[in-house]
């Protein structure tokens, strides 16, 4: 499977919340679709323009081993016309913005590696849907 590359729309949630004037958002070209990650993970540049807001530390189990890293929220993430809340992972400004598994499932998107493509998922018939079973 080729790389899946994406263009992502990502607004701070909380201007939206408060009813601010101007809305803090930034387009974020090409950013890689890795469905062995699991959160958005962005730069300190672009988390710094949408001003989000520091949540906590979190250890994350990378290639390379255990690392520490910032999380921040709340952003609003719209990729192929879908559209959700999610925190938010800074990661060095030597790894290209991610685009993971948490996002993708809670989108309903899924990769399609014979087209290198993200594409609505095709049980949900056309149909933004999410998987929620119940005990009855």
């Amino acid at each position: 499977m080729g790389r899946i590359l994406i263009d992502v729309h990502v607004t701070n949630f909380g201007d939206i919340l408060t009813n601010q004037k101007e809305v803090r958002t930034i387009e974020v070209k090409d950013a890689l679709v890795d469905t062995g990650a699991a959160m958005l993970c962005l730069h300190k540049d672009q988390i710094e323009k949408l001003g989000l807001m520091f949540l906590r530390k979190i250890a994350l189990k990378t290639a390379n081993g255990l690392v520490e890293r910032d999380i921040f929220g709340v952003a609003r993430v719209e990729i192929e016309e879908r559209e959700s809340e999610f925190d938010v992972v800074q990661i060095p400004d030597d790894v290209p913005a991610l685009v993971g598994y948490i996002v993708l499932e809670q989108l309903d998107l899924i990769v399609s590696p014979s087209i290198q493509k993200l594409i609505p998922n095709p049980d949900s018939k056309g149909k933004y849907a999410l998987d929620l079973y119940l005990e009855r």
